[in-house]
Protein backbone atom coordinates (compact mmCIF):
# COMPACT_ATOMS: atom_id res chain seq x y z
CA UNK A 1 0.00 0.00 0.00
CA UNK A 2 3.07 2.39 0.65
CA UNK A 3 4.31 1.91 -2.43
CA UNK A 4 1.05 2.23 -4.42
CA UNK A 5 1.00 5.88 -2.87
CA UNK A 6 4.39 6.96 -3.58
CA UNK A 7 3.85 5.86 -6.79
CA UNK A 8 0.53 7.73 -7.25
CA UNK A 9 2.42 10.74 -5.95
CA UNK A 10 5.50 10.14 -8.19
CA UNK A 11 3.09 9.87 -11.74
CA UNK A 12 1.16 12.87 -10.85
CA UNK A 13 4.23 15.00 -9.84
CA UNK A 14 3.43 16.06 -6.48
CA UNK A 15 5.90 16.31 -3.71
CA UNK A 16 7.21 13.41 -1.53
CA UNK A 17 7.70 14.10 1.98
CA UNK A 18 10.56 12.72 3.91
CA UNK A 19 8.70 10.20 5.87
CA UNK A 20 7.34 8.72 2.78
CA UNK A 21 11.41 8.40 1.35
CA UNK A 22 12.12 6.68 4.57
CA UNK A 23 10.17 3.43 4.02
CA UNK A 24 12.40 0.55 3.50
CA UNK A 25 10.05 -0.04 1.06
CA UNK A 26 10.32 2.48 -1.43
CA UNK A 27 12.68 3.00 -3.86
CA UNK A 28 13.89 6.52 -5.07
CA UNK A 29 11.97 6.64 -8.83
CA UNK A 30 8.66 5.57 -5.91
CA UNK A 31 9.18 9.06 -4.64
CA UNK A 32 10.31 10.82 -7.02
CA UNK A 33 8.92 14.49 -6.73
CA UNK A 34 9.18 15.06 -10.77
CA UNK A 35 7.10 14.66 -13.42
CA UNK A 36 9.28 11.83 -15.10
CA UNK A 37 7.83 8.26 -15.80
CA UNK A 38 9.76 5.06 -14.82
CA UNK A 39 9.85 2.04 -16.65
CA UNK A 40 11.74 -1.58 -15.70
CA UNK A 41 11.89 -0.25 -12.16
CA UNK A 42 13.38 3.06 -12.58
CA UNK A 43 15.86 1.30 -15.42
CA UNK A 44 14.58 3.95 -17.31
CA UNK A 45 13.37 7.57 -17.35
CA UNK A 46 11.47 9.53 -19.46
CA UNK A 47 9.94 12.61 -19.24
CA UNK A 48 6.27 13.62 -19.43
CA UNK A 49 5.81 14.76 -23.13
CA UNK A 50 6.95 10.81 -23.85
CA UNK A 51 3.74 11.17 -26.31
CA UNK A 52 5.05 13.62 -28.72
CA UNK A 53 8.58 11.56 -28.55
CA UNK A 54 5.98 8.37 -29.62
CA UNK A 55 4.85 10.83 -32.62
CA UNK A 56 8.30 11.86 -33.54
CA UNK A 57 9.60 8.15 -33.60
CA UNK A 58 6.42 7.27 -35.75
CA UNK A 59 7.09 10.12 -37.87
CA UNK A 60 10.14 8.88 -38.53
CA UNK A 61 9.91 5.24 -39.21
CA UNK A 62 7.10 5.87 -41.31
CA UNK A 63 8.70 8.28 -43.49
CA UNK A 64 11.93 5.82 -44.25
CA UNK A 65 10.03 3.11 -44.47
CA UNK A 66 7.92 4.94 -47.51
CA UNK A 67 11.39 6.21 -48.58
CA UNK A 68 12.52 2.90 -48.71
CA UNK A 69 10.09 0.91 -50.20
CA UNK A 70 8.89 3.59 -53.12
CA UNK A 71 12.06 5.32 -53.36
CA UNK A 72 15.14 3.43 -53.75
CA UNK A 73 14.36 1.33 -56.12
CA UNK A 74 13.71 3.45 -58.17
CA UNK A 75 17.02 4.23 -58.66
CA UNK A 76 20.43 2.63 -59.95
CA UNK A 77 22.46 1.59 -57.01
CA UNK A 78 19.30 0.99 -54.59
CA UNK A 79 20.74 -1.46 -52.34
CA UNK A 80 23.44 0.53 -51.72
CA UNK A 81 20.89 3.60 -51.62
CA UNK A 82 18.53 1.85 -49.34
CA UNK A 83 21.58 1.23 -46.93
CA UNK A 84 22.52 4.28 -46.15
CA UNK A 85 19.06 5.47 -45.72
CA UNK A 86 18.76 2.79 -42.70
CA UNK A 87 22.03 3.29 -41.63
CA UNK A 88 20.86 7.22 -40.88
CA UNK A 89 17.38 6.23 -39.67
CA UNK A 90 19.23 3.88 -37.12
CA UNK A 91 21.60 7.04 -35.67
CA UNK A 92 18.54 9.21 -35.67
CA UNK A 93 16.64 6.77 -33.56
CA UNK A 94 19.66 6.01 -31.46
CA UNK A 95 20.32 9.64 -30.86
CA UNK A 96 16.13 10.15 -30.02
CA UNK A 97 16.28 7.41 -27.52
CA UNK A 98 19.74 8.26 -25.87
CA UNK A 99 18.44 12.07 -25.47
CA UNK A 100 14.75 10.84 -24.02
CA UNK A 101 15.92 8.65 -21.59
CA UNK A 102 19.61 10.23 -19.99
CA UNK A 103 19.64 11.67 -17.29
CA UNK A 104 20.19 15.36 -17.94
CA UNK A 105 21.85 16.48 -15.06
CA UNK A 106 19.09 16.34 -12.70
CA UNK A 107 20.03 17.64 -9.13
CA UNK A 108 18.75 15.67 -6.30
CA UNK A 109 16.04 17.67 -4.13
CA UNK A 110 16.68 18.32 -0.22
CA UNK A 111 13.23 17.29 1.38
CA UNK A 112 14.82 17.14 5.30
CA UNK A 113 14.77 21.64 4.86
CA UNK A 114 12.27 22.54 6.52
CA UNK A 115 10.18 25.63 5.81
CA UNK A 116 12.00 28.31 7.81
CA UNK A 117 15.39 27.49 6.57
CA UNK A 118 13.61 27.49 2.68
CA UNK A 119 12.05 31.19 3.57
CA UNK A 120 15.32 32.01 4.76
CA UNK A 121 17.61 31.14 2.27
CA UNK A 122 15.32 32.16 -0.65
CA UNK A 123 15.71 35.88 1.01
CA UNK A 124 19.49 35.30 1.19
CA UNK A 125 22.15 36.33 -1.59
CA UNK A 126 24.91 33.95 -2.13
CA UNK A 127 27.46 34.78 -5.02
CA UNK A 128 30.27 32.58 -6.94
CA UNK A 129 33.43 33.63 -8.40
CA UNK A 130 34.27 32.17 -11.69
CA UNK A 131 37.14 32.89 -14.21
CA UNK A 132 36.98 36.07 -11.98
CA UNK A 133 33.53 37.09 -13.12
CA UNK A 134 31.09 37.02 -9.87
CA UNK A 135 27.92 35.12 -10.63
CA UNK A 136 24.74 34.99 -8.14
CA UNK A 137 23.28 31.60 -6.49
CA UNK A 138 19.93 30.74 -6.85
CA UNK A 139 17.56 28.65 -4.33
CA UNK A 140 15.05 27.15 -5.82
CA UNK A 141 12.30 26.65 -3.52
CA UNK A 142 11.08 23.74 -4.78
CA UNK A 143 14.09 21.17 -5.11
CA UNK A 144 15.00 22.90 -1.92
CA UNK A 145 18.44 23.50 -2.78
CA UNK A 146 21.15 26.12 -3.87
CA UNK A 147 21.53 25.71 -7.63
CA UNK A 148 24.88 26.14 -9.00
CA UNK A 149 25.89 28.25 -12.23
CA UNK A 150 24.21 27.49 -14.82
CA UNK A 151 21.44 25.43 -13.50
CA UNK A 152 17.88 26.26 -13.86
CA UNK A 153 14.24 24.31 -12.58
CA UNK A 154 12.07 23.16 -15.63
CA UNK A 155 8.43 23.85 -14.63
CA UNK A 156 7.80 21.01 -17.32
CA UNK A 157 9.39 18.18 -15.65
CA UNK A 158 9.92 19.69 -12.03
CA UNK A 159 13.45 19.38 -11.20
CA UNK A 160 16.03 21.45 -11.23
CA UNK A 161 19.33 20.49 -14.06
CA UNK A 162 22.63 21.22 -14.28
CA UNK A 163 23.81 23.16 -17.12
CA UNK A 164 20.15 23.59 -18.25
CA UNK A 165 19.53 24.39 -22.08
CA UNK A 166 15.84 23.74 -22.52
CA UNK A 167 13.21 21.32 -22.45
CA UNK A 168 12.35 19.59 -25.57
CA UNK A 169 9.04 18.51 -26.25
CA UNK A 170 10.40 16.33 -29.17
CA UNK A 171 12.27 14.35 -27.21
CA UNK A 172 10.26 14.46 -24.16
CA UNK A 173 12.91 15.70 -21.71
CA UNK A 174 15.21 18.35 -20.38
CA UNK A 175 18.62 19.16 -22.65
CA UNK A 176 21.30 19.77 -19.78
CA UNK A 177 24.65 19.03 -18.66
CA UNK A 178 24.55 14.77 -19.44
CA UNK A 179 22.44 14.47 -22.65
CA UNK A 180 23.32 18.01 -24.63
CA UNK A 181 25.61 15.98 -27.21
CA UNK A 182 23.01 13.32 -28.09
CA UNK A 183 20.49 16.34 -28.58
CA UNK A 184 23.48 18.04 -30.55
CA UNK A 185 23.40 14.43 -32.48
CA UNK A 186 19.90 14.10 -32.84
CA UNK A 187 19.48 17.47 -34.39
CA UNK A 188 22.29 16.83 -36.72
CA UNK A 189 21.29 13.60 -37.66
CA UNK A 190 18.11 14.83 -38.53
CA UNK A 191 19.31 16.95 -40.83
CA UNK A 192 21.07 14.87 -42.61
CA UNK A 193 18.39 12.29 -42.94
CA UNK A 194 15.78 14.89 -44.82
CA UNK A 195 18.57 15.90 -46.66
CA UNK A 196 19.68 12.78 -48.04
CA UNK A 197 15.56 11.51 -48.22
CA UNK A 198 15.02 15.20 -50.29
CA UNK A 199 17.88 14.47 -52.87
CA UNK A 200 17.22 11.16 -53.65
CA UNK A 201 13.18 11.99 -53.74
CA UNK A 202 13.96 14.84 -55.59
CA UNK A 203 16.20 12.82 -57.84
CA UNK A 204 13.45 9.83 -58.50
CA UNK A 205 10.97 11.81 -58.68
CA UNK A 206 12.72 14.19 -61.67
CA UNK A 207 13.84 10.75 -63.64
CA UNK A 208 10.35 10.26 -63.82
CA UNK A 209 9.91 13.70 -65.10
CA UNK A 210 12.44 13.57 -67.76
CA UNK A 211 10.78 10.82 -69.26
CA UNK A 212 7.89 12.63 -69.61
CA UNK A 213 9.00 15.29 -71.15
CA UNK A 214 10.76 13.40 -73.79
CA UNK A 215 7.67 10.87 -74.13
CA UNK A 216 5.33 12.35 -76.85
CA UNK A 217 2.05 10.12 -76.20
CA UNK A 218 2.12 12.03 -72.56
CA UNK A 219 0.20 14.75 -73.71
CA UNK A 220 0.41 18.40 -72.38
CA UNK A 221 0.85 17.70 -68.83
CA UNK A 222 4.01 16.68 -68.36
CA UNK A 223 4.17 17.11 -64.87
CA UNK A 224 0.97 15.46 -64.01
CA UNK A 225 2.08 12.20 -65.72
CA UNK A 226 5.14 12.14 -63.39
CA UNK A 227 3.40 12.95 -60.16
CA UNK A 228 0.94 10.29 -61.61
CA UNK A 229 3.75 7.55 -61.63
CA UNK A 230 5.89 8.58 -58.71
CA UNK A 231 3.50 10.47 -56.45
CA UNK A 232 5.20 9.51 -52.95
CA UNK A 233 8.61 10.41 -54.00
CA UNK A 234 7.24 14.31 -54.93
CA UNK A 235 5.46 13.66 -51.28
CA UNK A 236 8.38 12.86 -49.56
CA UNK A 237 10.36 15.52 -51.27
CA UNK A 238 7.76 18.63 -50.11
CA UNK A 239 7.95 16.70 -46.67
CA UNK A 240 11.41 16.46 -45.98
CA UNK A 241 12.10 20.08 -47.43
CA UNK A 242 9.49 21.36 -44.74
CA UNK A 243 10.78 19.45 -42.06
CA UNK A 244 14.43 20.70 -43.03
CA UNK A 245 13.56 24.11 -43.10
CA UNK A 246 12.57 23.86 -39.62
CA UNK A 247 15.12 22.24 -38.36
CA UNK A 248 18.90 23.04 -39.82
CA UNK A 249 18.28 26.62 -38.65
CA UNK A 250 17.94 24.81 -35.10
CA UNK A 251 21.64 23.00 -36.29
CA UNK A 252 23.02 26.14 -36.86
CA UNK A 253 21.76 27.86 -33.43
CA UNK A 254 23.25 25.29 -31.94
CA UNK A 255 26.52 25.32 -33.60
CA UNK A 256 26.79 29.08 -32.45
CA UNK A 257 25.65 28.23 -29.07
CA UNK A 258 28.59 25.33 -28.65
CA UNK A 259 30.97 27.45 -30.11
CA UNK A 260 30.43 29.58 -27.61
CA UNK A 261 29.89 27.54 -24.80
CA UNK A 262 26.45 28.95 -24.30
CA UNK A 263 23.46 27.80 -23.34
CA UNK A 264 19.66 28.58 -24.92
CA UNK A 265 18.33 29.67 -21.28
CA UNK A 266 21.20 32.33 -20.95
CA UNK A 267 20.33 33.16 -24.34
CA UNK A 268 16.54 34.01 -23.78
CA UNK A 269 17.67 35.38 -19.87
CA UNK A 270 20.44 37.71 -21.79
CA UNK A 271 22.67 36.60 -18.47
CA UNK A 272 25.90 37.52 -20.37
CA UNK A 273 24.32 40.38 -21.79
CA UNK A 274 26.02 42.63 -19.96
CA UNK A 275 29.20 40.79 -18.73
CA UNK A 276 31.50 38.81 -21.00
CA UNK A 277 30.79 34.67 -20.45
CA UNK A 278 33.38 32.89 -17.99
CA UNK A 279 32.51 29.65 -19.67
CA UNK A 280 33.70 31.02 -23.68
CA UNK A 281 37.61 30.05 -24.22
CA UNK A 282 38.21 29.60 -27.58
CA UNK A 283 35.98 27.93 -30.31
CA UNK A 284 37.78 24.61 -30.48
CA UNK A 285 38.34 24.76 -26.31
CA UNK A 286 34.06 24.81 -26.11
CA UNK A 287 33.43 22.79 -28.82
CA UNK A 288 35.35 20.15 -26.72
CA UNK A 289 34.10 20.79 -23.40
CA UNK A 290 30.95 20.32 -24.79
CA UNK A 291 30.28 17.66 -27.20
CA UNK A 292 33.73 15.55 -26.32
CA UNK A 293 34.42 15.74 -22.66
CA UNK A 294 34.09 12.86 -20.35
CA UNK A 295 30.75 12.93 -18.33
CA UNK A 296 29.87 13.12 -15.12
CA UNK A 297 28.61 10.38 -13.23
CA UNK A 298 24.81 10.78 -12.86
CA UNK A 299 24.00 12.39 -9.03
CA UNK A 300 20.40 9.85 -9.09
CA UNK A 301 20.26 6.42 -7.45
CA UNK A 302 16.84 5.71 -8.24
CA UNK A 303 17.07 2.19 -7.72
CA UNK A 304 18.57 2.25 -4.22
CA UNK A 305 16.53 2.93 -0.92
CA UNK A 306 14.78 6.50 -1.02
CA UNK A 307 16.16 7.10 2.33
CA UNK A 308 19.59 6.57 0.69
CA UNK A 309 18.39 8.86 -2.36
CA UNK A 310 17.84 11.62 0.08
CA UNK A 311 20.30 11.45 2.22
CA UNK A 312 23.31 13.36 2.87
CA UNK A 313 25.97 11.43 -0.18
CA UNK A 314 24.68 14.06 -2.74
CA UNK A 315 25.05 17.01 -0.60
CA UNK A 316 27.35 18.72 0.61
CA UNK A 317 26.71 20.71 4.27
CA UNK A 318 28.96 24.22 4.52
CA UNK A 319 28.73 26.14 7.71
CA UNK A 320 31.00 28.64 7.15
CA UNK A 321 33.05 28.03 9.72
CA UNK A 322 30.60 28.59 12.09
CA UNK A 323 29.17 25.03 12.81
CA UNK A 324 25.86 24.65 13.18
CA UNK A 325 23.49 27.91 13.05
CA UNK A 326 26.82 29.34 11.05
CA UNK A 327 24.88 30.23 8.89
CA UNK A 328 26.11 27.63 6.42
CA UNK A 329 24.34 26.40 2.94
CA UNK A 330 23.86 23.27 1.13
CA UNK A 331 25.18 22.76 -2.19
CA UNK A 332 24.88 19.99 -5.02
CA UNK A 333 28.67 18.17 -4.41
CA UNK A 334 30.59 18.13 -7.63
CA UNK A 335 32.28 14.60 -8.57
CA UNK A 336 34.93 13.25 -6.58
CA UNK A 337 37.68 13.35 -9.30
CA UNK A 338 36.79 17.20 -10.14
CA UNK A 339 35.12 18.45 -6.79
CA UNK A 340 35.63 21.89 -5.79
CA UNK A 341 37.50 23.26 -2.60
CA UNK A 342 35.26 23.57 0.12
CA UNK A 343 32.66 27.31 0.19
CA UNK A 344 34.61 29.92 1.84
CA UNK A 345 32.33 33.19 2.98
CA UNK A 346 33.86 36.55 3.55
CA UNK A 347 32.22 39.96 4.27
CA UNK A 348 33.18 42.05 1.71
CA UNK A 349 33.35 46.51 1.63
CA UNK A 350 30.04 47.57 1.07
CA UNK A 351 28.67 44.14 2.23
CA UNK A 352 28.05 44.05 5.63
CA UNK A 353 25.30 41.71 6.58
CA UNK A 354 25.73 39.54 3.62
CA UNK A 355 27.53 36.85 3.39
CA UNK A 356 29.37 36.07 -0.17
CA UNK A 357 31.64 33.29 -1.05
CA UNK A 358 35.29 34.30 -1.80
CA UNK A 359 35.58 31.03 -4.23
CA UNK A 360 33.36 28.28 -5.22
CA UNK A 361 32.61 26.28 -8.58
CA UNK A 362 30.21 24.30 -7.74
CA UNK A 363 29.68 22.12 -10.72
CA UNK A 364 32.25 19.98 -12.76
CA UNK A 365 30.56 21.35 -15.88
CA UNK A 366 31.49 25.01 -14.58
CA UNK A 367 35.07 24.08 -13.65
CA UNK A 368 37.59 25.88 -16.37
CA UNK A 369 39.94 23.68 -18.00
Amino acid sequence: AATAAAAGHCMHGEPVTASMASQPSLKGWQTWGGRHVFLCDGRFMVGPDWGVTCFAVALTTVLSVAFWIFVCPTLAGAPLVTSVGMLLYALTLTLLVATATADPGILPRAPYVDDAESLANASAERFVEVRGVTMPLKWCSTCRIWRPPRASHCTECNVCVERFDHHCPWTGQCVGLRNYRYFFGFVLSVCSLCAYTLVVSALSFLHALAAALTDATSGGDRVGVALDERPVPAALSIATALILLCVCPLLCYHCSLTCRNATTSEEIKGTFADRANPFDQSCPANCRHVLCRPLPPSRLHLRSAAAEELGGPMILRNDGGGGEGGGGVELPMAAADEGPPPLRTATLPGSEGKRRPAREQSSPDDVPV
